[in-house]
């Protein structure tokens, strides 16, 4: 079904159980988004955070036409850090069929200039992305107001 999830445990032996992972997909019944520039991914990310005080990371999972099909929110840090594992970005795009993805994450204390540890989540997303053939398009930092756009900075070539 489309726009509905559902997760199940499923009990297989006394104390086993086996987990179902579900994937949200936007259906035909829904407009999807299209993304074209960094402002509109950091516009869709923005307009996804539930608060603004901790540091969100998130992935855009895009058709071959960049239309978002999927989204999700891998992490959910503290304040000035979240912690990102390419298994949790390349999951959910596997099961949805991305052809490519944008991620992406907040900065809640404001500033828009990336860490040593921003750089290096980005390079460990992109090429685990080329392996997989599913390419990381651009890695945006956002605010309240503002985006920054690691790909316009040259940070992923």
């Amino acid at each position: 079904m489309y726009g509905r999830t559902k997760t199940i445990d499923i009990k297989t032996e006394p104390g086993d159980f086996v987990r179902e992972v579900t994937a949200r997909y936007i259906g035909p019944r829904r407009k999807s988004r299209s993304i074209q520039h960094a402002e509109h991914a950091a516009e869709f990310m923005r307009s996804l955070l539930r608060d603004h005080a901790r540091e969100h990371f998130i992935a855009l999972y895009l058709s071959g036409c960049h239309h978002v099909v999927s989204h999700s929110l891998v992490s959910l840090g503290t304040a000035t850090a979240s912690l990102v594992h390419p298994r949790e970005v390349f999951q959910p795009a596997i099961l949805v069929g991305a052809c490519a993805l944008i991620v992406g994450h907040n900065h809640p204390s404001g500033g828009l200039t990336e860490s040593p540890e921003d750089i290096k989540v980005t390079w460990t997303i992109r090429h685990t992305g080329a392996f997989l053939g599913i390419p990381l398009l651009d890695h945006i930092i956002f605010d309240r107001e503002g985006f920054s756009s690691l790909k316009e900075k040259g940070r992923l070539d």
